[in-house]
Formats: structure tokens, sequence, C-alpha cells
């Protein structure tokens, strides 16, 4: 006898493959809200203003409810959300290819798993092959290098880098900040502002 359950992952699994199969290759804003449409399909909860989601986004099958993806947020290829626990990307951040995060894992001793809410803060940068590994966060403004490996909290505007990552510089923000699209924010309010 079949359950409801297993018909409505296999659902959200469709939602996402079909949602992968027509990413755009253009700045057409219609195509990316069709892409999130499916994505929301599957549960995942996406802002509806300029969030886009590169292909071969992968997350657990069944916690898609756990992602939570603000305004103006840009994820590129290959971006893994192994979602145990509700994972948070705040508005305008952006990620480099091939990041992956994680907030699951096992005790050393005694193996038990655990899990917990990881999130990222507004107007961070996550660079190409970075790794966030943990129930943790990493504050706003804040840039993790590429290929760093993240195990602990980050602060507001400081640079990491390296595994595990350590703070190798702190931020000076200016008034704006470049993003996607040629779209320009302010680091204070995570508003779009005039870019001149």
């Amino acid at each position: 006898m079949h359950t409801i359950e297993p018909r409505w992952n296999f659902l959200k699994k469709l939602s996402k493959k079909f949602a992968n199969l027509i990413t755009p290759s253009s700045n057409s804003k219609i195509q990316w809200k069709i892409k999130n449409f499916f994505l929301r399909l599957s549960g995942i909860n996406i802002s509806k203003n300029g969030v886009v989601i590169d292909r071969d986004f992968h997350c657990l099958t069944g916690l898609e409810n756990n992602i939570f993806i603000d305004e103006h947020a840009t994820i590129h290829v290959g971006a893994r959300f192994w979602n145990f626990n509700e994972i948070y990307v705040g508005k305008f951040c952006m990620f480099a290819a091939d990041v992956t995060l994680t907030n699951g894992g096992h005790d050393p001793d005694s193996l038990q798993p655990f899990s917990g809410k990881l999130t990222i803060g507004n107007g961070c940068w996550i660079g190409n092959g970075a790794r966030i590994v943990g129930p943790l966060t990493i504050g706003d403004n804040a840039i993790v290098a590429a290929g760093a490996v993240v195990v602990s909290d980050v602060p507001p505007a400081a640079i990491v880098a390296g595994v595990p990552a350590k703070v190798i510089k702190t931020r000076v923000l200016p008034e704006k900040i470049w993003h996607m699209g040629n779209v320009y924010f302010c680091p204070r309010t995570f508003k779009i502002v005039d870019p001149d």
C-alpha cells in the first residue's frame, strides 16, 4: 500500500528536476520567476524578488521546507544544501559555483546525529568551492574566500579564508555595494540604491 508522503516526495523531486531543466541562459526575469515557481512547488521558501538559483542546485528531498532564500540572493552552478535543519540565506547574498552548506553531523564519540540552524546573513559573498559546515551563523556583509571551510561563526563584515577558516581581515563598508545585474544595495539597510 502506498502512502501520500512517498508520492509527495516524488513530486518534490520532479519539481526540482524540471526547475533545473528550465534554468534560463539569459537575464530574463520572467524565466527566473518560472524556475523559482517550480522550486517553490518542491517546498523551498524563496522570496519573489530577484532570486537567481543556477543549474545543478541540490538539497535533501523531503526537507525542502527547511530552506529560506531571501530577496536578491544569487546562487551559482552546483550548489549543495544538505538541509537537515533550517538554512537561511539573507538578502543580496552571492554564492559562487560549487558551494556546499550542511547543518547536520554526528557526535564524534557516540556517532549520535545532530543538526541545527545555519544562517548566512545579508550581503554575504561565498567564494567558489567554499564549504560551510555545522549549525552556525555568518554575519552580515561577511566574505568567505574560495575553498574555505567554515566550521564556526563568522563575525559581520569579516573576511575568512583557509581550512578551517579564520578571519584575515575586516571589511570597510562603502555606501553602496555592487550586486549581480548591475544592481547596487546599501550594506546597512539592504535596500537597492541608485548606482550614481
